[in-house]
């Protein structure tokens, strides 16, 4: 240990002279100073509806892509060839091999020096990081910036950036001593680069180049939202360092390839039997761990931190909303734990008017990490589902070559080549599905991975049924063939339980069961007809469902669709669809031009009382907003100069209606940003919002001088619609 220490030492010296230090500095600094002066030309600007967030672990991650992925890299590429380099020029190999020491240790203080100055490079740039994120915090203070400095997660994100490099540090040694002259090691260097490049442009891991593993570290960058903070990349970056170690001491050692490898004869047995143990390795190591299934029950926990008052959590099954199970929040913290045995589905958390879906079936576990406010919501989950949790929002679709086609309608006349292009399109596609793994090299689980085969295969029949709607159903010669179709059918022949609920899988099923010529005469009444003769199971009251719910929509006045209704609804059996299609039918008279609008109660800005009904005669103009909402804060200014256009007409008023859940937010912004238009404040937002499944803001209403709905999704008032149907309105 004793000559090892001493050989570092004396590598160390050797290295004064070829400014590698102060380039580890340099490379550190780069990105934090360009970031910093980026900022100073052009400032973020942050208001209070910004969650709240620590500038030190914002910049760091930020950033940490970029500047592990190629300059990180690049300094690794320059750091060992010049090392390697200095004693293939002056014949330092041979000079420190007349002193009593092994050339293992010879190489091996090589490879330490390399990660010490790679290590440099990294603690410079957090550090960097760490004072510039200092500096703009003062240069452009806001109050959702703070200056929290989690050590641990620090330290955490160092150290795994540090063995990151372990595999690439070893390689580009390896390389630049195998090979003397500095432009092989340097290409092969570059080479890496692209590689990472390619994978960060076509979202593709290649976990046999080493390189790559700072592409898989950079996939989550935040290591809050890692089960375990030393993960795959590391431990591909340590296998690799062990792999390229061996081979690049062995070539040092016998001064060649042919040497080293092959002579004498026992050397290729040797050589035979480490790639032998090296691709079983590799092969152990890059296999996807299967998803596990952690005992009976379900456990859900985690911590929030929020302004906002929360007593409790929810948790909903998505199909219906069926309250799951709810737990109390006491000091941030909430948990939740049953033995029921639930089904593998789709569910959400639920707390004040935030939710988070996710993927959760009996023997998983959950910890969410959740910060929010009234406008913004940002979380961290670990869980044994992480791969569900990653890909749930993730659309499965065509690729562009096949989109592109469709799009422009390249192949209608052309069957062979769109059905060879489709086919082709779908293999590759459920090859991508099928070797989908998280950054943490997870695998989906055998369940929901059918699934989503099975939502690809329908995706591709629908499109064949375009395909053939847009073409011809009778001519022979535009049907898809039969292999490929076979393949996709069965592929759906049982359908998860997941898929049975799908609405693309529902209207394939619709479509599949009106024949050729019955889709050219009353398809819909035939459809009706048919369904009514299937047996009365539960997949009959999807369907049925979804083609009342889709009927209903096509009616355009409330007297033919009660009445479309009460044919159909009486062949419903089971009580969650039956809720579901009336309380589609409500909505959907509610919504409906001329159905009566509730008399809102809402407070102006000095506490009084006030309803909706004190305008009738005029046509009201309301704008749904709130003090959180940066689009409606956007709009405002243009909604106040349209009150003003029409100011002259006595048939028509303009008001703003706030939904924040503090009144006191609300008042207080009305001081700084007074508006002429009256204001009014609505104190039970979520439920109107709830009732008329209003989703987002701003929203923009028109009320009839009787109190009905005469628009219920009105065009922003910076539309030329807007301004049509108020130039309508005006004349009455």
């Amino acid at each position: 240990m004793k000559k090892l220490i001493t050989l570092v030492n004396t590598e160390w010296l050797k290295i004064k002279g070829l400014g590698l230090v102060y380039l580890a500095l340099v490379m550190g600094l780069l990105i934090p100073v360009t970031g910093f002066l980026f900022q100073i030309n052009n400032p973020s600007f942050f208001t209070s509806e910004d969650l709240p967030f620590s500038v030190f672990e914002d910049a760091i991650t930020g950033n940490l892509k970029a500047f592990s992925m190629f300059l990180l890299l690049l300094y690794i590429v320059i750091a060992a060839n010049r090392i390697a380099q200095t004693d293939h020029k002056n014949n330092g190999w041979q000079l420190m091999e007349t002193q009593p020491i092994s050339k293992f240790q010879l190489y091996f203080s090589k490879y330490l020096v390399v990660l010490a100055l790679t290590f440099l490079c990294i603690a410079a740039y957090i550090g960097f990081t760490i004072l510039f994120s200092l500096l703009d915090y003062y240069l452009h203070p806001s109050e959702v910036k703070l200056l929290t400095f989690d050590t641990v997660w620090t330290l955490k994100t160092f150290i795994r950036l540090c063995v990151a490099i372990l595999g690439i540090a070893a390689l580009q040694l390896c390389v630049s001593v195998a090979f003397p002259g500095f432009i092989w090691a340097f290409l092969i260097g570059i080479l890496g680069l692209i590689a990472n490049i390619f994978s960060l442009v076509q979202k593709i891991t290649l976990p046999f180049c080493p390189y790559n593993s700072l592409y898989i570290l950079s996939k989550a960058s935040n290591i809050k939202s890692l089960n375990h903070f030393i993960t795959y990349s590391e431990y591909l970056s340590i296998f690799w360092a062990i792999v390229f170690l061996i081979v690049g001491y062995f070539w040092y050692k016998g001064k060649g390839f042919k040497t080293a490898f092959l002579n004498p004869k026992k050397q290729i047995f040797y050589s035979s039997a480490f790639i032998l143990i090296t691709a079983g390795a590799y092969f152990i190591l890059q296999k996807p761990k299967s998803y596990t299934s952690e005992g009976t029950g379900v456990l859900v926990q985690g911590k929030i931190e929020t302004d906002l008052k929360i007593d409790s959590v929810k948790i909903f099954s998505k199909d219906f909303h069926k309250e799951i199970g709810s737990a109390a929040v006491k000091n941030g913290i909430f948990l939740w734990q049953t033995n029921q045995q639930l089904p593998f589905d789709q569910y959400s958390l639920e707390f004040g008017t935030k939710k988070i879906d996710f993927m959760m079936g009996n023997g998983d576990h959950f910890d969410f990490n959740i910060r929010y406010n009234a406008a913004n919501i940002e979380y961290f989950l670990t869980t044994n589902r992480s791969a569900e949790q990653e890909y749930k929002n993730k659309e499965d679709g065509f690729g562009y070559e096949l989109s592109y086609s469709i799009e422009q309608q390249k192949y209608n006349d052309n069957p062979t080549k769109f059905y060879e292009l489709a086919q082709a399109d779908w293999e590759k596609n459920i090859d991508r599905l099928s070797h989908y793994t998280d950054s943490e090299n997870n695998a989906l689980s055998d369940e929901y991975l059918g699934y989503r085969k099975q939502l690809l295969a329908i995706q591709y029949l629908n499109e064949i049924n375009n395909y053939r709607k847009m073409t011809s159903w009778d001519d022979p010669k535009f049907a898809a063939p039969k292999a490929f179709l076979n393949e996709l059918n069965a592929r759906i022949t049982n359908p998860t339980i997941l898929l049975s609920k799908n609405d693309d899988y529902l209207q394939y099923k619709l479509d599949q069961m009106l024949t050729d010529k019955e889709r050219l005469s009353n398809p819909d009444s035939i459809l009706f007809v048919k369904l009514n003769t299937l047996p009365n199971t539960l997949n009959k009251d999807r369907l049925l469902t979804k083609h009342l719910v889709k009927s209903m929509e096509l009616e355009s006045d409330s007297i033919s669709r009660n009445q479309l209704f009460d044919r159909e609804f009486k062949l419903l059996n089971n009580t969650d669809y039956k809720k579901l299609a009336a309380s589609k039918l409500e909505q959907l008279n509610m919504s409906q031009k001329g159905a009566q609008f509730p008399d809102l109660k809402f407070l102006d800005a000095q506490g009084k009382s006030h309803l909706l009904s004190q305008y009738r005669g005029k046509y009201v103009v309301i704008d749904l907003w709130a003090t959180w909402c940066g689009p409606c804060k956007q709009i405002r200014p243009v909604f106040d100069t349209r009150s003003h256009q029409y100011r002259y007409y006595d048939n028509i008023q303009f008001i703003s209606i706030s939904l924040d859940e503090s009144q006191s937010k609300w008042q207080n912004y009305l001081k700084t940003k007074p508006s002429k238009i009256p204001q009014f404040w609505l104190s039970d937002a979520v439920e109107f919002m709830s009732k008329y499944k209003i989703q987002s803001i701003p929203r923009f209403i028109i009320i009839d001088p009787v109190g009905k709905v005469f628009n219920l999704n009105s065009p922003f008032p910076d539309e030329d619609n807007f301004v049509e149907i108020l130039d309508k309105l005006k004349k009455y």
